[in-house]
């Protein structure tokens, strides 16, 4: 009997409608010779799966069934990146062949769905081989059983969420937090993670929860746990470190709420905002260590209006003690003036006590505005001996008076230094002062100068009561004082010689004092940079190293000192460099990206863009990221060449700069 072609097309139709839509895998689907499978021709299937492998086609998200005894597959476009090479040959075979590596453990599990139980899992880790290698991947999933048209088990219904990527992020950041936590043992460590405009914190140990009154949940948005920093900047903090990917470290000050509603408290905290790079999300995450310093900074706070109290009194009493002085003196003058001669002798020693009592005035003042940072010096070039002859003569009454034989070996020229010339002439007044009062009468008190290098080098010596070693360290602290019989007081309020170190050290240079003990005498050493314009002229084209085999260098020098920068220049050029001279931060910038040096000389004090600010500026122009940079400053200090070399400075050379010391900076690799 020949078959009914009108049957038989239409059981292909309405086989065929079961895979109608499904995109890419319904098309697969309607090319398969199911006869060939152990579910048979599709025109057989039961009703039940046809309409369970129409809604697997037509849901969004990855679905998957195992028909019947041998597990046939059936999946949906969303599963199939969960097979990666295993498509498409996984569709109409047995999921124990296209499973092999994991039949062990889920195996198992179908028998029991198919008693009719059903299974759920999150974050369930199976080791798979989708791409030729194994891996550890893991899937928030459920197993149901689904029944024929009788009402028996005949298949298993899965339905999957890949969460591999969630769950080793996860990993990673309790990893980060674990290994931060073992750094800083029982330090306060959380990490957010950016999720849409909100921080979201993903780990927070125990300590940091306590610093926020416990009100962080992990895996909720912190602008809704903590809504009271909003406006204080701390969320801009976050975003400004998550998008920079630069690291924050410093002292924020917050209002917080860490108690009952409505109870703010000002907090101080120490943080370190680090960017933590993610290797598997697009995310960054941020790592948050902080240490609360309130009672810190309230102390500090505190500590610093009493100073300010004090200060403030200090130049309050200063100021109110100048006026019952200034009628005295010209009462004095006023006798003196008339020939009122009678009394000479008492107004002589009226005239010594009030100089000296002005002399004490003057120290608070000086005191109060070095404390406050309201001292300023009016610096000018000139030569130290005009300076050293102001000093001699205001100090000449008491010399005179204690018939000390003084020494000066200060030459006329050649000292030239940039400095205030009343202020440079109270320091070595007050060392002459100092040592006058200090050493018996008729002694001898010398004051010496010389050129050491880049350095001026000026000391006083004296014959007199010499310095215990052990009180060395402490003659230059304020208020400090030898302690002395009565007979042998001196007076004072032992502030000259910390006034003495504080202008000093503005003037850009230092100050020691030496002596071998009791009764030795004692020497009072100051440093002083000599006058950059004369360092660089007394280099004579002897003093210039020879030009060298190496290649010629491309050197921008950067330096609002005209004269120093020109002067250097010309050195580099007769080196055989190549040179480019800007005078400000602005200019350097501009004249580096067309003249694109091989290394920039940098001064740090330039006016507007210092010195710090031009060398990041520099390293941000793609072609001069690897540029070379020197820094020129007029401090030394541990501190200064510290925050150069963090700057990303590979030399500090201070100012006037050796030129052999230059040449080898730009020589050394």
């Amino acid at each position: 009997m020949q078959p009914d072609a009108s049957r038989d097309e239409t059981n292909w139709l309405a086989a065929h409608a079961t895979f109608s839509g499904g995109g890419e895998i319904g098309a697969l689907m309607r090319t398969i010779d199911w006869a060939k499978t152990p579910v048979g021709s599709a025109e057989t299937w039961p009703q039940s799966l046809k309409i369970a492998v129409r809604i697997l086609l037509q849901c969004q998200l990855p679905m998957y069934i195992a028909w019947g005894q041998e597990f046939t597959q059936f999946y949906n476009d969303a599963y199939r990146p969960i097979l990666g090479d295993k498509h498409p040959a996984a569709l109409g075979i047995s999921a124990q062949e296209t499973w092999p590596e994991i039949w062990s453990t889920i195996g198992p599990m179908w028998a029991e769905v198919w008693q009719g139980k059903s299974f759920g899992f999150d974050n369930f880790k199976l080791t798979i081989d989708r791409f030729g290698y194994p891996e550890d991947c893991y899937f928030n999933f459920s197993y149901s059983p689904v029944p024929d048209d009788a009402g028996n088990v005949a298949g298993i219904l899965v339905t999957f969420t890949e969460t591999t990527e969630k769950v080793l992020l996860e990993k990673r950041l309790q990893a980060n937090a674990n290994q931060l936590s073992r750094i800083f043992k029982h330090a306060p460590v959380g990490i957010a993670v950016l999720q849409g405009s909100d921080f979201v914190f993903e780990f927070a140990n125990e300590r940091y929860l306590e610093l926020v009154g416990h009100r962080l949940v992990v895996g909720k948005s912190v602008q809704a746990a903590l809504p009271e920093l909003a406006g204080q900047g701390i969320y801009e903090l976050l975003d400004v470190v998550y998008t920079t990917g630069q690291p924050y470290i410093g002292r924020i000050q917050v209002m917080l709420n860490r108690g009952q509603p409505q109870t703010i408290e000002e907090c101080f905290f120490e943080v370190v905002y680090q960017p933590l790079p993610d290797e598997y999300d697009k995310t960054d995450s941020i790592v948050v260590v902080a240490f609360e310093v309130t009672e810190i900074s309230n102390a500090q706070r505190e500590a610093e209006l009493a100073n300010r109290a004090k200060d403030e009194f200090l130049a309050m009493l200063g100021h109110e003690l100048r006026n019952p002085l200034a009628p005295i003196l010209t009462a004095l003058n006023l006798m003196r003036l008339r020939g009122i001669s009678e009394v000479d002798k008492e107004r002589t020693v009226i005239e010594r006590q009030v100089h000296h009592l002005v002399g004490l005035v003057d120290d608070l003042l000086d005191v109060s505005r070095l404390a406050r940072g309201k001292l300023t010096l009016q610096q000018e070039p000139l030569e130290l001996a005009a300076i050293v002859a102001e000093a001699v003569e205001q100090c000449s009454p008491l010399l005179e008076q204690r018939r000390h034989n003084l020494t000066t070996g200060v030459p006329s020229t050649g000292l030239m230094i940039e400095a205030d010339p009343r202020r440079l002439a109270q320091v070595i007044a007050n060392l002459l002062n100092n040592a006058a009062k200090y050493t018996e009468p008729e002694g001898e008190i010398s004051i010496l100068a010389e050129r050491v290098d880049s350095e001026v080098w000026l000391r006083v010596s004296d014959t007199g009561n010499g310095i215990a070693p052990e009180l060395l360290p402490k003659v230059f602290d304020l208020f400090y004082q030898e302690q002395q019989s009565i007979e042998r007081s001196q007076g004072g309020l032992g502030l000259g010689l910390a006034i003495v170190k504080n202008l000093v050290t503005l003037h850009g240079g230092r100050v020691s004092a030496a002596s071998t003990g009791k009764g030795q005498g004692s020497e009072f050493s100051v440093w002083l940079p000599l006058a950059p314009q004369l360092a660089q002229s007394e280099k004579t084209l002897a003093d210039i190293p020879a030009p060298t085999g190496q290649q010629p260098l491309r050197i921008l020098i950067v330096d609002d000192n005209m004269d120093a920068a020109e002067v250097l220049a010309i050195s580099l050029n007769l080196c055989g460099h190549i040179t480019e001279v800007a005078y400000d931060g602005l200019q350097g910038l501009e004249i580096a990206q067309s003249f694109l040096p091989d290394i920039a000389v940098l001064d740090i004090g330039l006016p507007g863009m210092d010195g710090y600010e031009l060398a990041r500026r520099l390293r941000h122009v793609p072609a001069l990221s690897q540029i070379r940079l020197l820094a020129l400053s007029g401090y030394g200090q541990p501190e200064d060449r510290d925050r150069s070399r963090q700057a990303g400075f590979a030399v500090h050379l201070v100012k006037p700069v050796d030129l052999t010391e230059l040449s080898a900076a730009l020589s050394a690799n």
